[in-house]
C-alpha cells in the first residue's frame, strides 16, 4: 500500500512539474509568437512577411529537438531533456531583447525552435506516459492546461510591460524567470527519478520497429490528420495579435490571447474527460471542426465583439488538439517506444506547423489584410476532419 501511496504522490508531482513546463512552453513561446511579431514589425519596422519566416525557421529548427526528445527521454529520463529547453529558450528571450539586425532575429527564432519541442508536448507526454497505467488523457489534460495558464497570463503581462517597460526590460525579466523556475523543475525531476512498476497488467506489446511504422498507413492518417489540425492553430495563433489590432488597440488585442487560453482551459479538460468513453477520432474531428468555425467568424467579422466570439470559439478546441494527438498515437501503437513514436508523428506536426503561419504571413503582405489566410486555415481543419474521423483500432483499454 505504502508503495502505491508513494507512486501517487510522484504522480502528482510529475504532472506538476509537466504543467509548468506547459506553462513556459504556451506562454512564454507558442502565445508569445504573436506578441513578439506585434513588437518586431512595430518597433523594427520589418514586414509580417520577414517575422513569419522566422517563425518558419523557429519551426524548422524544432524538428531535430522534436526528434530526439523522445527517444532521450525514453532512455535518459526528462532531465537533460528539460534542461536543454530551458537553456534554449531562457537565453533565447533574453537574445531576443537584443536583436537589432533581421539575421540575429533568425538565430534567436532558431535557438527558440531547438529547445521548444523539450519543454512541449514532445517532452511532457513520454515524461508522463511511464507513470501512468491508466487515465493518461487526464494526466496529459491536467498537465497541458499549463499551456492554458501560460497563454493566459504571460503574453498580456508581455504586453502590458512592453508598453510601460519596454520591450528589451520585459524580454529581459521574461528569460531570467525561465531560467529560475524551470532550473527548480530540474532539481525536482532529478529526484524523482524512474517510475517504478507496480501495476500487475499484462505487458504492454513490444513497439512497432520504425521503418514497419513508416509504411503503415494509419501512422501517416493519425500524423497527417494532426499536422493539418495543428498547422491551422499555430497559423492563427502566430498572428493572433496583428489579426485582432486591426479593430482593436493592442492591450484590448492581447486580451483575446488570454480569451483564447482560458477557453482552451475549459476545452482540454472537458475532452479529457470524454476521451475515457468517447472515440479520440471522434473528439478530433469534433475539435477541427470547431476551430474551423472559430476561423470562419474571424474571416467574417466587422466588430471588435465578433472577434471576441471568433477567438472564444476556437480557444476551446486549442488545447484537444494539441491533447489528442498523444492519445491517438497511445491508443494505436502502444506505450513501448511511446516517445519515439510520438516523436516521429510530432516530425510531420512541426513541419506544417511551419509552413502555416509563414503562408498566413506571405497572403497578408500580398492581399493587405487576413481574410484569405484565415480561409485557408479553415481548409486545412475540414481535411483534418477527413482524414481522422474513421474510427482506428484501440490498443489500450485505458487511455
Amino acid at each position: 500500500m505504502g508503495m502505491v501511496s508513494r507512486h501517487r504522490s510522484a504522480c502528482i508531482i510529475v504532472t506538476t512539474a509537466c504543467f509548468l513546463m506547459a506553462t513556459f512552453a504556451w506562454g512564454a513561446v507558442f502565445y508569445g509568437h504573436s506578441v513578439y511579431m506585434d513588437a518586431l514589425t512595430r518597433d523594427m519596422g520589418w514586414s509580417t512577411a520577414l517575422v513569419s519566416t522566422a517563425i518558419l525557421v523557429f519551426w524548422i529548427a524544432s524538428l531535430p529537438g522534436t526528434i530526439g526528445v523522445g527517444l532521450l527521454i525514453d532512455h535518459r529520463g526528462p532531465v537533460p531533456v528539460v534542461t536543454i529547453g530551458a537553456l534554449c529558450i531562457g537565453l533565447g528571450l533574453i537574445a531576443l531583447s537584443q536583436v537589432t539586425q533581421a539575421w540575429q532575429m533568425f538565430a534567436v527564432y532558431a535557438i527558440l525552435g531547438f529547445g521548444y519541442p523539450a519543454l512541449a508536448a514532445a517532452a511532457i507526454s513520454p515524461t508522463l506516459a511511464p507513470w501512468f497505467d491508466r487515465g493518461f488523457g487526464v494526466a496529459l489534460g491536467v498537465a497541458l492546461t499549463g499551456a492554458s495558464f501560460g497563454g493566459a497570463l504571460v503574453p498580456l503581462i508581455l504586453v502590458y510591460s512592453s508598453a510601460r517597460n519596454g520591450f528589451e526590460a520585459t524580454m529581459l525579466v521574461a528569460g531570467a524567470t525561465v531560467l529560475a523556475v524551470l532550473a527548480l523543475v530540474v532539481v525536482v525531476l532529478a529526484r524523482l527519478g524512474r517510475p517504478e512498476p507496480i501495476s500487475t497488467a499484462s505487458p504492454a506489446a513490444p513497439a512497432m520497429p520504425a521503418k514497419i511504422m513508416l509504411r503503415d498507413p494509419l501512422f501517416w492518417r493519425i500524423a497527417v490528420a494532426a499536422a493539418l489540425g495543428l498547422g491551422g492553430q499555430v497559423g492563427f495563433l502566430a498572428h493572433q495579435i496583428p489579426i485582432v489590432s486591426v479593430l482593436a488597440k493592442p492591450g484590448a488585442a492581447a486580451a483575446t490571447v488570454t480569451v483564447v487560453a482560458l477557453a482552451s482551459a475549459v476545452g482540454r479538460l472537458v475532452v479529457a474527460q470524454a476521451s475515457r468513453a468517447v472515440p479520440a477520432t471522434h473528439l478530433a474531428a469534433g475539435s477541427y471542426a470547431l476551430f474551423g468555425v472559430g476561423m470562419a467568424v474571424l474571416a467574417l467579422a466587422d466588430s471588435f465583439l465578433v472577434i471576441q466570439v471568433g477567438c472564444a470559439i476556437a480557444g476551446l478546441v486549442v488545447g484537444p488538439i494539441v491533447l489528442l494527438p498523444p492519445i491517438l498515437v497511445r491508443q494505436a501503437f502502444g506505450t513501448a517506444g511511446f516517445g519515439r513514436t510520438y516523436a516521429m508523428i510530432n516530425v510531420v506536426m512541426y513541419v506544417l506547423a511551419a509552413l502555416a503561419p509563414w503562408m498566413v504571413g506571405m497572403l497578408r503582405d500580398l492581399s493587405g489584410d487576413y481574410i484569405g489566410g484565415l480561409w485557408i486555415l479553415l481548409l486545412l481543419e475540414t481535411a483534418a476532419i477527413a482524414l481522422i474521423v474513421k474510427p482506428i483500432p484501440n490498443r489500450l483499454i485505458n487511455t
